[in-house]
């Protein structure tokens, strides 16, 4: 866009006089594209900053840092929740050293779809997965729980199937009204 305009233009200084844009033409080659250089500074100490508002500035620096982990480090649910809502390049490098080996394998072992859930979970929650109470996040087992047995995968099919049906069933095949 702005080369066409830059086009338009030259056409324009073209037809109005052949010697101002010859001009033009001139002073656009000749041009560094610079403009004049600054004035030197009278008094550089007054134009310096203030040592003391830099060494504020770096006080200030640090002390954030300092309370982001502060409060990384305040709890494990905590860590796990700040994990779970990072990208995975970030995840590289987040701090886990409140978790225990196990709670750390699990942590890992987790899908991205199941840690926005934890992500999105509350901290009690995230504290009873990590203790290893079953059943405490949906669809995601807790820390040690066990996978469910191979060999009632039918029963466990069959119940879900009696459960779906019974909660979508109408109400008038059952012959009261469930609320």
């Amino acid at each position: 866009m702005r080369f066409l305009q830059t086009i338009l233009n030259a056409i324009m200084q073209l037809l109005m006089t052949p010697v101002q844009f010859l001009e033009w033409l001139l002073s656009k080659l000749s041009s560094t594209g610079g403009g004049a250089p600054a004035e030197p500074l009278q008094n550089l100490e007054a134009a310096l900053p203030d040592e003391g508002r830099i060494d504020e500035a770096r006080d200030l620096e640090k002390g954030k840092a300092a309370a982001a982990d502060v409060i990384l480090k305040q709890s494990p649910e905590l860590q796990v929740k700040m994990f779970a809502g990072m990208s995975e390049a970030d995840r590289l490098q987040a701090d886990l050293s409140l978790l225990t080996p196990d709670q750390t394998f699990w942590l890992l072992d987790l899908s991205d779809d199941q840690l926005k859930s934890i992500f999105e979970t509350s901290d009690r929650r995230i504290a009873a997965a990590l203790n290893g109470e079953h059943n405490t996040l949906t669809a995601i087992r807790s820390v040690g729980q066990p996978a469910p047995a191979d060999d009632a995968w039918l029963a466990n099919r069959i119940e879900a199937k009696r459960a779906i049906t019974f909660a979508t069933a109408p109400s008038s095949s059952l012959g009261y009204a469930v609320h």
